[in-house]
């Protein structure tokens, strides 16, 4: 483990990856027709305030696909991958893929298909209880897929992640370290209770505290108002509702919200010892 990898793939200390959220895709419940190229057309829109105003990577995710599928049709694997791959001929930030709820693998079909940077992997080892049921481990069939594809991507994965609670209620610093040296994730991500909920600094000073060395990202609940109470503990931030007025999640992303968050980050940064 070294804390430096998230450096090395995004090219800067304590980068900020932004999450673009689509639209319904087709086969989705709140799917209205719209064409995938629309949809694309507005990931390209949400992405660009983003990257305008500093932020260093991006993940994209089929977020307004609830109810979620563990594993998604092919339908909407290729809306991914079209939205995915009209991103990346838009941007040369790196750029990762979440694909909701817990599908990992499709996940890294599209990375290996695309050539993203990487892919969060939200139920990633342990098992859970969700909404849909339970969600058990894919880290070994992950792996053993990524390996087979020979694909680059990079896995970030939770831990205890939101909207879910892990069957085994171990304390989540021995979960982390299992994700890492176990499960061989490349980094690890510690949210909140849900989506926008702000991420308990506890959880990360115990999972910092274990494990010094690990590669460690907050992922959920960080805006202008309390990201420096993370930045001494954590390598990276994953962050959507603080980009959006009010933190409300049908508004859409805030310039001025973003560019004041990557000032507080690059000021950060310069503190930093060389």
């Amino acid at each position: 483990m070294r804390r430096e990898i998230l450096e090395e793939i995004f090219k800067t200390r304590t980068p900020v990856i932004g999450v673009t959220h689509l639209l319904p895709l087709p086969g989705s419940p709140k799917y209205d027709g719209m064409p995938v190229r629309d949809v694309a057309a507005n990931a390209v829109e949400e992405t660009k305030v983003m990257v305008d105003n500093g932020v260093n990577a991006i993940i994209f995710e089929n977020f307004h696909d609830m109810p979620f599928l563990k594993e998604v049709g092919p339908e909407t694997t290729a809306a991914m991958t079209f939205i995915g791959q009209t991103l990346k001929e838009k941007f040369s930030i790196p750029l990762g893929i979440c694909l909701l709820q817990a599908d990992g693998i499709g996940a890294i079909a599209i990375a290996k298909a695309i050539e993203l940077t990487c892919i969060r992997a939200p139920y990633y080892t342990e098992t859970y209880v969700v909404d849909t049921g339970l969600i058990d481990s894919i880290a070994g069939k992950l792996q053993r897929y990524k390996t087979f594809l020979k694909c680059n991507a990079y896995v970030l994965a939770d831990v205890h992640i939101k909207h879910a609670f892990p069957l085994l209620q171990r304390p989540i610093e021995q979960s982390a370290e299992d994700t890492l040296g176990r499960g061989l994730a490349d980094a690890i991500i510690v949210t909140g209770l849900k989506t926008g909920g702000e991420t308990d600094l506890e959880d990360i000073k115990r999972v910092r505290n274990a494990l010094p060395d690990a590669p460690l990202i907050v992922g959920s609940g960080v805006s202008v108002e309390n990201v420096q109470q993370y930045l001494p503990y954590v390598d990276g931030i994953i962050i959507s509702t603080g980009f959006r007025k009010n933190k409300a999640l049908d508004e859409k992303v805030d310039p001025m919200l973003v560019s004041q968050f990557m000032r507080i980050v690059a000021n950060y940064r310069k503190s930093l010892p060389k």
